[in-house]
């Protein structure tokens, strides 16, 4: 199924009005626009947008993005609708999910049997809370053995055409086909929704669920639970600017390379402090590449090679700092053997990515376990697990910045030089190992 219909006139499954939330902005984008695209990424390739007669409002709202790369058709409600025989996606205009979500029914649907010209699939909430209305209280029983419609449906093309060219009433439309037993209910997985309503405050309520699942995608459970309290607010200051994420991207990691300099001129805590800074506003640009849908495959390489550059001037920076405290030849013999390996690390991780990932965060390098561990794991990798959530950079920036404070520079020296000498092995097994995979099909030869 490669084809939705985006239904913006008429009403929807609790009778309220679709033509007017199409111009709503929340997230930096027109709720037009944000379903357009979720539609998209949920691999719908052509997409009909049902208006009242004469509105030409929207079509503005789509122009020179160029994230909507499908083919558009603007129908008018009362019109025929030439649907040539596919049965269809149906998402209300006020609906606000994820393309995961959406994908997930079209699948389910794809994968059972067809569905025949008189039956309509309805995507509904199973979840308790959602039987509720959040504006009124009031219990919905539209769907008392399916749960609460979610405003996604998929139906024939003879049966939408008959809605479409009456009135457009969607309620009307399962409530005709519920007694004849013509409605099939499918439960909401992967994601959030919500429906906009009239209420003034509705596009904030989007944006609100919007950040709220967008900050519960980091790792590891300090960005989670503590970054994320600092990275959110400034988030969504950052979306109403005209940054892009790439550009909060660099920014970011200049903040970051300031901490090789302070540790290079004899600040160590300051170096840190600058270092964890950037740590924690390293989650800015993802979280609004995810709010204003904007995530692409060059902005995962963007961040990750950005964020090399912050890593890169610390390991520099500290061993000079420690040379002139100290005159220590140790700093630049430790200092050199600290960016070989990280030289080294860099390089085979980017090559990794390419050859054995689809991703380009670093984040991904470890799905190298799933390659590698076939048989009984070393002593070296189980050594390895246990402390690689330390090699996180939400991790260990906090305790290079514990160290600065009350070691200075020779525990922060050695520790890095520890930490990496590790990583050193950890990837030469890897790399060994690696060498009896096929890259192509992820398996042993």
């Amino acid at each position: 199924m490669d084809h939705a219909i985006l239904v913006a006139a008429g009403t929807g499954i609790e009778d309220e009005r679709l033509s007017s939330h199409g111009s709503e902005v929340f997230g930096a984008l027109p709720q037009i626009k944000r379903l357009v695209i979720t539609a998209q990424r949920a691999g719908i390739k052509v997409l009909t947008i049902i208006t009242e007669p004469g509105d030409d409002s929207l079509k503005d709202l789509l122009q020179g993005d160029r994230r909507i790369d499908g083919e558009i058709r603007w129908h008018e409600l009362g019109a025929k609708l030439p649907l040539e025989g596919w049965p269809s996606l149906i998402l209300q205009s006020n609906l606000v999910t994820t393309p995961k979500a959406l994908k997930s029914f079209i699948d389910i649907e794809g994968s059972e049997q067809e569905l025949r010209e008189d039956e309509i699939s309805v995507l509904v909430d199973l979840s308790e809370d959602a039987w509720i209305k959040a504006e009124t209280g009031v219990v919905s029983d539209m769907f008392s053995t399916g749960g609460r419609a979610v405003g996604a449906f998929i139906a024939s093309s003879a049966l939408l055409d008959k809605a479409v060219t009456d009135s457009m009433s969607i309620r009307n439309l399962v409530q005709e086909l519920i007694p004849r037993e013509k409605v099939r209910y499918r439960k909401f997985e992967n994601g959030y929704w919500m429906r906009l309503d009239s209420e003034q405050d509705a596009p904030k309520r989007a944006e609100d669920l919007i950040f709220t699942t967008v900050g519960k995608t980091a790792t590891g459970w300090i960005s989670r639970n503590i970054n994320s309290k600092f990275s959110l607010p400034t988030s969504r200051l950052l979306i109403k600017t005209p940054l892009t994420p790439n550009m909060i991207s660099v920014l970011i990691n200049i903040i970051g390379a300031l901490c090789g300099v302070f540790y290079a001129l004899g600040h160590p805590v300051v170096g840190a402090l600058c270092m964890h800074i950037a740590t924690i506003l390293d989650r800015c640009d993802g979280e609004v590449a995810r709010v204003k849908l904007m995530e692409t495959k060059k902005g995962e390489w963007v961040d990750t090679i950005s964020d090399q550059f912050t890593v890169f001037s610390f390991l520099i920076g500290v061993p000079i700092g420690y040379y002139y405290a100290s005159g220590s030849l140790v700093a630049i013999v430790l200092g050199g053997i600290n960016v070989s390996i990280f030289t080294f690390f860099v390089i085979w991780s980017f090559y990794f990515l390419r050859r054995y990932t689809n991703s380009g965060s670093l984040v991904a390098y470890f799905e190298v376990d799933k390659l590698v561990e076939v048989k009984d794991t070393s002593f070296v990798r189980k050594l390895i697990k246990i402390i690689r959530p330390m090699g996180r950079r939400n991790v260990y920036s906090l305790g290079f910045l514990v160290l600065a404070i009350f070691g200075g520079y020779p525990w922060v020296l050695g520790f890095t030089t520890l930490g990496l000498v590790l990583f050193l092995l950890h990837q030469l097994e890897d790399i060994l190992k690696l060498r009896k995979i096929n890259p192509d099909t992820n398996t042993l030869n």
